[in-house]
Order: C-alpha cells, then sequence, then structure tokens
C-alpha cells in the first residue's frame, strides 16, 4: 500500500482515476523547460553522477501521492535501465514531473517481488540540442514497506499527428499477458493528446519494463 504518514492514497490509483488522468496528462503544460544536459555539470561514472545530482535536489520530492526518495539506490537503478544521452536530460526535469504529474499506472504485488509499482508522467521540453523538442517523460516508483523509491525514468518525442495504438508489451510479467511497457504508457497519452486513441482504448493496467 503506497502511503506516507499513515494517509492512504490509494483511492487516487483507481483504474477509472488513472485512465481519466491520460485526459489530464495529454492536456498538461509541460512542467519543465531544459536547456541544458544537467548531468554535463559532474565527473565520474554515471551512478555518482546521479548521486549528486538527487543531493542537490533534496533527495526527497513530494508527490501528489506521498514523498518519493531519490535514494542512492534509486541512482544505481535509474542507471542499470539503459540510461542514456536522452535520459541525461530528462534528470533536470525529474522533480517537476514527480512534483506535477499523473499515475498512468498503479500495480500491487508487482512483478510477485512485494512490492508495488506506481508510473507518474508529465510533459516535459527541451529547448536547446540534438534532442530539442515536446516529450512525455515517466518516472517509475517502487513501493515497498519500508520506502517509495524512483526506480526509472522514460521519455518520449511527441510528434504532432503521430498515431500509437494500445499494443503491449511482448514479454508478459509472471503471466500477465496486457503488460505494456512504460515505452508504450508514454506513447498512448501521446495519442490521446494528438487525438488518435480515445481514452477507453488505453491500457490502464500492467507495465512491463526490463
Amino acid at each position: 500500500m503506497f502511503h506516507n504518514d499513515e494517509i492512504n492514497y490509494e483511492s487516487k490509483l483507481t483504474e477509472e482515476v488513472i485512465r481519466n488522468n491520460f485526459k489530464i496528462v495529454a492536456e498538461m503544460e509541460a512542467v519543465a523547460s531544459l536547456k541544458e544536459k544537467i548531468l554535463d555539470k559532474y565527473y565520474g561514472n554515471t551512478t555518482n553522477q546521479l548521486k549528486e545530482c538527487f543531493h542537490n535536489f533534496g533527495k526527497e520530492v513530494l508527490t501528489e501521492y506521498g514523498v518519493v526518495f531519490l535514494s542512492n539506490k534509486a541512482a544505481k537503478s535509474i542507471n542499470n535501465h539503459r540510461f542514456n544521452e536522452l535520459k541525461a536530460w530528462g534528470i533536470g526535469a525529474i522533480k517537476q514531473v514527480l512534483e506535477n504529474g499523473k499515475a498512468l499506472f498503479y500495480r500491487t504485488n508487482y512483478k510477485k517481488e512485494n512490492k508495488n509499482r506506481l508510473f507518474i508522467v508529465a510533459p516535459v521540453v527541451i529547448l536547446e540540442g540534438k534532442y530539442i523538442g515536446h516529450y512525455m517523460m515517466g518516472v517509475a516508483v517502487d513501493i515497498s514497506q519500508t520506502t517509495n523509491r524512483v526506480q526509472l525514468i522514460e521519455l518520449v518525442l511527441n510528434k504532432e499527428g503521430e498515431s500509437y495504438g494500445t499494443t503491449i508489451g511482448k514479454k508478459p510479467t509472471h503471466g500477465v499477458e496486457d503488460s505494456p511497457s512504460t515505452i508504450t504508457l508514454l506513447q498512448q497519452v501521446i495519442a490521446v493528446k494528438n487525438g488518435t486513441l480515445d481514452l477507453d482504448q488505453v491500457t490502464a493496467i500492467g507495465i512491463d519494463s526490463e
């Protein structure tokens, strides 16, 4: 159960609420405008760079769903989930996405590992460099009895008029056949934004991130 200070947030994480969040996020203004790749300020290996970023961010972020931690374990996990140059840009918006974004997915006992998974999404814009453009950015949070910790981030470019269907992940999670990837969820909210996907078509259940 996702909670902080004995407050239960699960009423905000029903399928009906999450499905409507696709529309809210689709209509949302960018929560961050990025002019620099923030990791360029740091040196050393990527995990240590991320740890330094999170230290400067304050490590604790208050979301609509409670407090989320940008811990040292979060830095290692993000780096291990196919970290790349685009995500290095996205790190500069991670706090704003958590603070202002909406849940597009919530599952208890995720991957049968006695933890829950939350996926918070908001639009961001990159203003400089080769990745200039508007993106949907998602931050996955793992929830256990002791902490709510960031697990990975993902960004998908929003191309005007681009259409995405309801394609699901190819690798089911512990027998769950309708488990879309983080990329699929971001693509679907873009499709809702572009008017090519209706709310009743979004896959508001399951998530499979490798």
